[in-house]
């Protein structure tokens, strides 16, 4: 019994000597770092900087007291201002009616030129209108010369001077005279169409004449008020 109780106290002892060494160099390791921390640390100011207190206010300027002469100086340029700003503003109102009579101008120029073009037009297919009514009936009077020969043959039919028996002659001279009358209706209608084309042309020129002379009488209030805007500023020079 006692030889086997020995080795067994032998390594309890063993045991208890090494965790009192590990526990040993702990404490000694944690004492080590608590103290390099606390010596690493640095120290926090508590001193705080002294604020400045802020500069005095800047006294207050004492107020001068006008003399009556610079008084009534003061009184005069305000007022030269005031009236050359009234003058300004009435300058500008002129422009602007002078802008507006002056596109109301151009405005009826325009209309007048427009309808003086569509009564160009209206003339020129009157023109064309007659000259066809024209051809028209000279047709018309070759085809009438050519139904007196034919009537002339037919009173000379009873002799046996022509060729052609009366009948043939009395069908010959119903055609021409259909022809001529067909001619001479598309002369009148031609003739009618051309005096329709005058008329418009006629109504045109009318409406014509009425825009412009709306338009030479707002041209004539815009150089009334320019004019009178001109001398406004002569004035303020």
């Amino acid at each position: 019994m006692s030889g086997e109780e020995a080795p067994a106290r032998k390594k309890e002892f063993q045991k208890r000597t090494e965790d009192d060494i590990d526990s040993f160099l702990s404490r000694k390791d944690f004492s080590k770092a608590t103290t390099s921390q606390t010596t690493s640390k640095p120290a926090v100011s508590t001193q705080k900087t002294a604020e400045q207190p802020p500069p005095p206010p800047p006294a207050p300027e004492e107020r001068r007291s006008l003399t009556d002469e610079e008084h009534e100086a003061q009184i005069k340029a305000a007022r030269a201002s005031r009236a050359e700003s009234e003058a300004y503003q009435d300058v500008a109102i002129l422009r602007k009616k002078a802008h507006a009579f002056g596109h109301k101008a151009a405005k009826f120029y325009h209309k007048h030129k427009a309808n003086e073009a569509k009564a160009q037009k209206c003339s020129q297919r009157a023109v064309a209108y007659r000259e066809k009514a024209e051809e028209r009936k000279g047709k018309a009077k070759e085809l009438q010369a050519r139904t007196k020969g034919y009537e002339t043959e037919l009173s000379g039919a009873a002799s046996g001077q022509t060729e052609l028996s009366p009948e043939a002659l009395r069908t010959k001279i119903a055609q021409f005279e259909r022809k001529t009358a067909k001619q001479q209706e598309i002369a009148g209608r031609n003739e009618s169409r051309a005096a329709a084309q005058t008329a418009k042309a006629a109504k045109f020129r009318s409406k014509a004449a009425r825009f412009l002379e709306q338009s030479k009488l707002f041209e004539s209030e815009a150089k009334r008020y320019s004019k009178r805007a001109d001398n406004l500023e002569r004035a303020g020079v």
